[in-house]
């Protein structure tokens, strides 16, 4: 074979999907739309975009297992490279024996890190670039459940019923072009315990809070540290058998069921909201005849991308209906998604779906028929919005109703926030939180230098940047100007500024003079 009749041979076998190939080899797989995830390794991942999978439990060489439909047959059916392109670009292809199903069993886990001396850098990359509670790092670290290896790596260990069973893994290099947008190594460590993940119980649990990710768990609880009662778990992605696996883990440890709620805090984006509405779809009974249901815990559920509310508001007004209602439906469908990517298990299409939908037009569609079907003021009969598909159980798609007048009802009674971006996750909430506290502190105090000069720092809400201008002479140019709050803090301290305490604020007002006033209310407008 030259090398062009090779060439050309590999980049059709590189064409073949790895789903094909488990489907043609009898592996079974949960679709996930662009992803799917093996079932009988819960941590293997194929990226259908990519055509590339991510064993994530297996790692060589400090990296995760991937590789495109050549590697995958060579790893899994144990071919070598010539092999697995002959059986790829063959019409016929022949029935080939998993590589795993003749290795020997999953070994147990085996906690196999050696820690090092200090937890410095675990510490500052939780807590300086995820904003985690420093109190929380401290407390979980003492009690071993996160800790930093000889290599630097961040540890979360996974505890079942006080034994490590698994542990999550962050690397320490920072490198976005080698590990992509996220920046930096994520893994599971090896022998696993599958199904499984992070976890922390807080008393006696009558809840359970299921998160994607150790950092997601970490982040809901540095917001919410009031939290009791409770069991917090991450199931490093989505995975429905995790969800199960902790109730269980409840039960064993603390003879304890969720009761009052499991509490879904997956990312929002669409594979997020088609997981919870599945789940939706299920109901449980406790021994004591409680009911067990699964709730949303999705971080800014209720915002409403900003330059989407005057097109929902000029379709409803042309029909006399309630905007509210055509964002509830274009949440519940697609959760705003810019391309129109399906957002819910029942796989409804009927608006705001494809690349190349038109948001005014589906708008005005939908004000349509809300104006048809409307019972009274904001009541509308949700069910004859949408057509039943041809294979569609009529009964199923009441969860489809019961989602568009939960959106709608919350959108009216609890409010909604418009936004320029949608925040994906809960350390983006976190991050979000704490980038508007230090914004409002930086805007709202006043500086001083030499117990006599004064400063301000002001927002251009065109430009978006931070200025600092003097208060006590109206000639100054500005002291500087920058793009983010946390630079602004930065440099305030360089030039020698202090803030002024409110009491002090107060004298110094006082004694300000006429004209110092008005320098000030310049300062302010320019």
């Amino acid at each position: 074979m030259n090398k062009e009749d090779y060439q050309k041979l590999l980049e059709k076998a590189k064409k073949i999907a790895i789903t094909s190939v488990m489907d043609e080899q009898g592996m079974a797989y949960i679709d996930m739309r662009n992803f799917a995830q093996s079932v009988e390794h819960d941590s293997l991942m194929i990226d259908k975009r990519k055509n590339r999978f991510y064993w994530n439990a297996q790692i060589e060489d400090g990296k995760v297992v991937s590789g495109d439909t050549i590697d995958f047959v060579t790893r899994f059916f144990h071919k070598s490279h010539m092999e697995a392109l002959n059986y790829l670009t063959q019409e016929d292809h022949e029935k080939l024996v998993p590589q795993e199903r003749l290795a020997k069993p999953k070994e147990p886990f085996h906690y196999y890190f050696q820690h090092a001396a200090a937890f410095q850098e675990a510490r500052e990359y939780l807590v300086q670039e995820r904003k985690i509670s420093p109190v929380l790092v401290d407390i979980l670290h003492q009690k071993g459940f996160i800790q930093q290896d000889k290599y630097n790596q961040c540890v979360f260990v996974w505890s079942d019923t006080g034994k490590a069973v698994g542990a999550s893994i962050i690397g320490s290099e920072h490198n976005p072009e080698k590990y992509g947008k996220r920046g930096r190594f994520k893994g599971i460590a090896r022998n696993s315990e599958s199904n499984f993940g992070f976890n922390v119980t807080l008393g006696t649990p009558n809840c359970l809070y299921v998160f994607e990710s150790p950092v997601d768990l970490l982040s809901y609880w540095t917001m919410n540290p009031q939290l009791q009662n409770c069991m917090l778990a991450e199931m490093e992605g989505l995975k429905e058998q995790s969800v199960y696996k902790f109730m269980d883990n409840m039960i064993v440890s603390k003879g304890a069921t969720p009761y009052k709620g499991i509490y879904l805090g997956i990312d929002n984006d669409p594979a997020g909201q088609r997981f919870f509405d599945n789940l939706s779809k299920i109901s449980y009974t406790d021994k004591k005849g409680r009911d067990v249901e699964f709730k949303r815990c999705v971080p800014h559920d209720l915002d409403i991308p900003k330059a989407n509310i005057p097109i929902y508001s000029e379709a409803a007004n042309q029909y006399q209906v309630d905007w509210r209602m055509i964002a509830a439906t274009h949440k519940a469908l697609t959760n705003f998604s810019p391309k129109g990517k399906i957002a819910n298990a029942w796989n409804v299409q009927a608006f705001f779906s494809g690349e190349d939908f038109d948001l005014s037009f589906d708008s005005e569609r939908i004000a349509e028929k809300l104006s048809e079907i409307e019972l009274a003021p904001q009541q509308y009969d949700i069910p004859k919005l949408f057509q039943i598909q041809e294979g569609l159980d009529p009964i199923e798609l009441r969860g489809l109703h019961r989602k568009v007048s939960s959106y709608y009802e919350d959108y009216r009674n609890l409010g909604y926030r418009p936004t320029d971006a949608l925040v994906k996750d809960w350390n983006d909430a976190l991050q979000y939180q704490t980038f508007t506290l230090q914004e409002a502190r930086l805007l709202e105090a006043v500086y001083q230098r030499n117990n006599e000069e004064e400063m301000k720092i002001i927002k251009d809400e065109q430009t978006k940047k931070y200025k600092a201008v003097s208060l006590s002479n109206q000639q100054f140019a500005p002291f500087f100007e920058v793009d983010s709050p946390a630079e602004a803090a930065m440099l305030v301290k360089n030039y020698g500024f202090q803030a002024v305490d409110k009491e002090d604020r107060l004298k110094y007002q006082t004694k300000r003079s006429h004209e110092a006033k008005k320098s000030a209310a310049w300062a302010m407008t320019r």
